[in-house]
């Protein structure tokens, strides 16, 4: 048993001398993790209220799942989304990223915060900008997509250096028409840096 003992702490001595100690990990967690499935209760409500809304704007027999993207019945439901979005029922309010509007957030190493549109998107491609204004630490940002049936998916990712470079990086995803998207920001590096941003999709 003594001997097992003395093995296994000579093992960790030598894992944390070759740099895979708790430290790395940061980064690890980060660039390794596939989309985050936190609140997709959420975003199963969102998608039901936005079903109920759209059946109250469509005629009798009229195809709900291209009847709801037409743009005169969309314009219509988005304004109750973004309506019925603000108790919390979809998600955090500051977490909830309506096309054309800006959130921001402010990152230690090891945290991340995950936006996610606050209705299914009408439209096939969507680009999502994600700027960095202040920080040494970098960042994995992973864009995910949820469909009806609650199937999630990776489709892209962007990633920052672990250095004081600041400014925006943008991406273009297709495929999305119907789809929630979520924009998932994992920050890495020291523990005593930052990574403040702000993320708008268009």
């Amino acid at each position: 048993m003594k001997k097992i003992v003395i093995t296994s702490l000579f093992g960790l001595a030598l894992a944390i001398t070759l740099g895979f100690g708790l430290v790395p990990a940061l980064d690890q967690s980060a660039s390794c993790a596939e989309c985050d499935a936190d609140n997709l209760p959420g975003v199963k409500k969102a998608f039901d209220a936005f079903d109920a809304e759209c059946k109250k704007q469509l005629t009798a027999g009229q195809d709900q799942k291209k009847g709801c993207f037409v743009s005169n019945v969309y314009n219509k439901v988005l304004p109750i989304m973004k309506a019925l979005s603000k108790d919390n029922r979809f998600g955090p309010g500051d977490r909830l990223l309506f096309i054309g509007e800006t959130q921001n957030g402010n990152l230690l190493a090891g945290a991340n915060r995950t936006f996610q549109s606050g209705a299914p998107l009408d439209k096939d491609s969507l680009t999502i900008e994600v700027n960095k204004l202040d920080g040494g630490n970098g960042a994995l940002v992973k864009v995910c997509t949820v469909d009806e049936a609650g199937t999630l998916k990776r489709v892209d990712a962007i990633k920052f250096e672990e250095d004081n470079t600041t400014g925006p990086k943008t991406l273009k995803i297709n495929g999305v028409q119907g789809k929630i998207v979520r924009v998932e920001v994992a920050s890495f590096g020291s523990a005593v840096k930052k990574f403040k941003y702000t993320v708008k999709t268009s």
